[in-house]
């Protein structure tokens, strides 16, 4: 899953809101329920957390509809509309957005309100672009100028597997969002995708032992590139895994580089990495990017999740970008093609 389309999710479970009940019938003046809203303390537990928000939810559901032209309900309702999702009722929070789309008179509303329903079809449909792409289509005509357009149309390509629509969808963020975070994550998938078979280039002082470690050095081994962190639960899972087949395979002709995207020195990142490398007795060099996801390196190659495994042959080209779980078979056959060439003297 990309970090785009966990950051959808993550919206969803952040707020952590059950679906908000039925408005109160009497209605109260809008000031009143804002002030109540604006009123609800900042939780010290879980409990307090989703009760907080629940009596949030309810609060703004009140207003929308004693007050349905509210000027901060385009900043409020979102919220209602996400704490519905959150739940579980996807179709009832999108058809509470289309209600209010219907209604609105509200600029800034209807742009929120075809953001999420983007956002929301897409969770439903799991990114299914043919689902979502009206409704996104929608949202850039209403606002073309807002940044989000660039996230939604990189949910939709990544939702596709048809490679025109895709490249299309890419095409279009470059050309309308050139500097985004998703123009330049296109940028670095597209970077991986034309670069097999194509020569390698990594080169940097090693964390641990501070010596320099370049491809151009390790020529003549298979080198896996495991683009991984300590924060990263699947990574450190992987560990194990990874730590025997490199066990297995050093003696062979292949060499690991672990490529850390662990945060900023000053947050610590470089002395986890170091405590983590020692207590699990990891062999292999690493590499400290320094900047977590921001880092150059990592960022140049669209590295958007994580754990990612690149795999690198014995000629020092690229060989693939989707090695994770493919270990196993990759290594073996790219050491048979390496004793197999013309002059190799085997290991």
């Amino acid at each position: 899953m990309s970090r785009d389309i966990r950051r959808i999710f993550a919206a969803l479970v952040a707020l952590g809101l059950a679906a908000p009940a039925i408005a109160r019938a009497a209605d109260r003046p809008a000031d009143e329920i804002v002030k109540e809203i604006e009123a609800i303390k900042q939780p010290t537990t879980f409990a307090e957390f989703q009760e907080g928000n629940k009596k949030k939810a309810e609060l703004i559901g009140e207003l929308a509809k004693a007050h349905p032209d509210d000027p901060r309900l385009v900043k409020l309702l979102p919220q209602r509309w996400i704490a519905v999702a959150q739940s579980g009722k996807l179709a009832e929070a999108r058809k509470d957005i289309e209600e209010t789309l219907a209604k609105t008179k509200s600029e800034g509303l209807k742009k929120e309100g075809l953001f999420w329903k983007s956002q929301i079809l897409m969770a439903e449909k799991r990114g299914d672009a043919k689902a979502a792409q009206p409704t996104v289509e929608e949202f850039l005509k209403v606002a073309p100028k807002d940044e989000r357009g660039a996230m939604l149309l990189g949910a939709l390509a990544e939702g596709t597997s048809d490679k025109a629509k895709r490249d299309a969808l890419e095409g279009r963020i470059l050309k309308d969002w050139p500097n985004s975070g998703p123009a330049e994550q296109i940028k670095g998938l597209r970077k991986q995708r034309e670069a097999i078979g194509k020569p390698f280039e990594l080169e940097f002082s090693e964390a641990i032992k501070g010596e320099t470690v370049s491809i151009k050095g390790l020529k003549g081994k298979v080198v896996v590139i495991d683009f991984w962190a300590t924060w990263c639960g699947p990574c450190v899972a992987e560990m194990p895994t990874m730590k025997k087949l490199y066990a297995e395979y050093k003696p062979k002709g292949v060499e690991f580089i672990g490529v850390s995207l662990d945060q900023p020195k000053e947050a610590g990142g470089l002395d986890k990495l170091k405590a983590f490398v020692a207590d699990k007795e990891i062999g292999w060099p690493q590499y400290y990017q320094g900047k977590g996801w921001q880092s150059d390196f990592s960022k140049s190659w669209g590295i958007n999740s994580i754990p990612c495994v690149f795999i690198v042959d014995a000629d020092g080209n690229l060989y693939s970008t989707e090695a994770r779980s493919k270990l196993e078979t990759l290594i073996p056959e790219l050491l048979k093609k390496a004793k197999s060439a013309p002059g190799a003297g085997g290991q």
